[in-house]
């Protein structure tokens, strides 16, 4: 059970790939957990890369209400204790920047907080954010972090070396025969499942360090875990190594057609550039996740 003073949960984010696995892991640490969410049905529906589909057994209520809108939040705070966010964009389709979505949408979340009986708040941000504060993502998710470290609420933020749904993307090219790395490939990870992630956010929550770096058991190159994929796959490896120049120039091209998506491809190349290692905190491998996706099994 959780600290006797944190018993009830808000979770924001809960129809995405971390945020079901963080609904599950607050359920069953004991919390009342309520969830806030645009559609009570996409709950219900399993996420991409073995992402669960949740069951109402998962969660005590649903809050409905659109978080880039506060003014259909009234009432969502009351007797909450703690809020859990890892609201971000991943893969949406709808034109919106990372200023106005990972920031503003989690700042609207904040602000509701400081007017509420709310105790603490915990936000999902990324591990070596010092390293690429030049990316709009960064500047986003940072801009968070300073406006809670200025507000009246306890804190907690995880930063985690990268999703296992991130390499769900590598199972998808190793199984069609074909893979594609941005840069030789020789920049090391540890990313970590989103169970193994969810769980080590409840701990975090109720732990005394403000900030945690989470990543999973395995420490290795993004081309080790391609050749590894294509093992699992059964296919002769068939990897293609995209220079650095060739990426940058399409970078430049996506972004003179949306400022979104070139945001979006700036990260992804900025990632093949750079190392993202912490804490090893979780225990599931990326083989045996790999192995799962491959046998067609659903939140594994």
């Amino acid at each position: 059970m959780p600290d006797e003073t944190l018993k009830r949960v808000l979770v924001a984010g809960a129809t995405g790939y971390l945020g079901k696995f963080a609904v599950q892991a607050y359920k069953q640490a004991g919390y009342h957990v309520r969830v806030l969410t645009r559609s009570e049905e996409r709950l219900h529906e399993a996420g991409p890369f073995t992402a669960p589909a949740l069951s109402k057994a998962d969660y005590d209520e649903v809050f409905v209400g659109e978080i880039t809108k506060p003014e259909t939040l009234t009432g969502m705070l009351d007797d909450i204790d703690v809020v859990f966010s890892c609201v971000g964009i991943s893969r949406q389709r709808d034109g919106l920047t990372f200023e106005q979505v990972d920031y503003q949408c989690n700042k609207n979340l904040i602000d509701l907080c400081e007017q509420s009986t709310v105790k603490r708040f915990t936000y999902v941000s990324m591990q070596g954010a010092e390293n690429i504060m030049q990316l709009a993502i960064t500047q986003a998710h940072e801009k968070v972090v300073d406006a809670l470290k200025a507000s009246s609420i306890d804190y907690r933020i995880v930063r985690p070396c990268g999703y296992f749904s991130d390499m769900g993307a590598i199972y998808d090219m190793a199984k069609s025969g074909r893979a594609f790395l941005v840069g030789p490939g020789n920049n090391k990870m540890n990313p970590i499942h989103g169970r193994d992630l969810a769980k080590a956010c409840v701990e975090i929550t109720e732990g005394d360090e403000l900030q945690a770096e989470v990543g999973g058991p395995d420490i290795m190159t993004q081309r080790e875990a391609v050749e590894m994929c294509f093992e699992v796959v059964g296919k002769p490896a068939k990897i293609h190594a995209i220079p650095m120049w060739l990426a940058w120039g399409v970078v430049k091209f996506i972004r003179l057609l949306s400022n979104q998506f070139g945001d979006l491809a700036e990260f992804i190349v900025t990632a093949g550039e750079i190392d993202g290692v912490g804490p090893k905190r979780g225990t599931t491998s990326l083989r045996s996740y790999f192995e799962n996706l491959h046998a067609g099994k659903t939140d594994a």
